[in-house]
């Protein structure tokens, strides 16, 4: 049984927990949200959208995978299981551990220096490692989101730069027309699924573990749909119209377009949270789905525009 690795883990002693929670925190979506701009405003444009890019294919990579496997947590079938961190969706495979191999393998292969190489690999065993002791995932959980997050490298690398030489000789509008079809296709991949597997109830001891959890909650899915789409809708806009920004210059002046950014975007994401109505719903889902969208085009359109205004930043024409 796979449970028992976690439970040796967890007789390591409780001492671990908060070093655990800290480095599972660095495969928290939250944590690239806050990264990805940093990196698109104030280091490389293009940079952050691929690894804007490379992220919401992970994400909705793995979504479709929990969705088709829907298996159970450890806590949510053993008594002999603490659960150190609270989940909501199904087990297989480890978002964190896919994400960490997807995000900090690829910025592996971005960044050309063996230490941030040796940094990375270290980086994805941990957070790996981190969720086996907080009881949220078994060992195959982590070994498949490691080897998917391996393979989604292995194939963007092979692939990202094609496809960018293509997308560059088509017009605007065929950009746009491709991100709405891109962004519906990852959605409808996951609706499709989820009606093929049909009425499904938790077993009723999952169900006494696990506590209040929905793990087909629609939530994720139109958050990466509405993200994708207003990200790179955003990104088609701006070069078409101003073209590429200098997001490598200025040093103080970095530091202010993080701040005003990163102020912009959590307006949105606690303003419109707030405002927004958050159930089960088509309202509420169609909602959530415009709401990402704007901080997709906040992200990559109108900060860098507001930036300018405010000559925190200089576009390079057609470049």
């Amino acid at each position: 049984m796979e449970i028992v690795v976690n439970i040796f883990l967890q007789n390591l002693g409780t001492w671990l927990i908060v070093p655990m929670q800290a480095i599972t925190a660095l495969g928290y979506e939250q944590f690239f949200i806050l990264l990805l701009p940093t990196i698109y405003w104030c280091f490389d444009q293009a940079l952050g959208l691929r690894v804007g890019v490379i992220f919401l294919l992970g994400n909705s990579l793995n979504t479709f995978f929990k969705f088709l496997f829907h298996t159970p947590r450890p806590y949510w079938v053993s008594d002999q299981v603490q659960a150190y961190s609270h989940e909501t969706s199904f087990g297989l495979p480890s978002g964190h551990a896919q994400i960490a191999a997807t995000m900090w393998g690829w910025l592996a292969v971005e960044v050309k220096k063996r230490w941030f190489k040796i940094l990375a690999l270290i980086l994805i065993f941990l957070i790996g490692g981190s969720r086996l002791y907080l009881g949220v995932h078994f060992l195959s959980d982590v070994l498949l989101g490691w080897t998917l997050g391996a393979l989604l490298v292995w194939a963007f690398s092979a692939w990202h730069k094609k496809i960018g030489d293509w997308l560059s000789k088509q017009s605007t509008l065929v950009k746009l027309l491709l991100v709405a079809f891109s962004a519906f296709t990852l959605l409808g991949l996951v609706l499709g699924l989820r009606w093929m597997v049909g009425p499904w109830e938790m077993p009723a001891e999952w169900a006494k573990r696990a506590g209040e959890v929905d793990p087909y909650n629609l939530e994720g899915a139109l958050t990466l749909c509405g993200t994708w789409c207003g990200m790179l809708s955003g990104y088609v806009l701006l070069t078409a119209r101003k073209g590429h920004f200098l997001a490598g210059q200025g040093d103080w002046k970095r530091l202010v377009r993080f701040l005003v950014g990163i102020t912009g975007l959590l307006i949105l994401y606690f303003g419109l949270g707030q405002i927004f109505p958050d159930n089960a719903d088509l309202i509420s889902y169609f909602l959530r789905f415009i709401r990402y969208t704007l901080i997709g085009l906040w992200v990559s359109w109108w900060g860098p525009l507001f930036f300018e205004k405010l000559k925190l930043l200089q576009f390079r024409k057609n470049s």
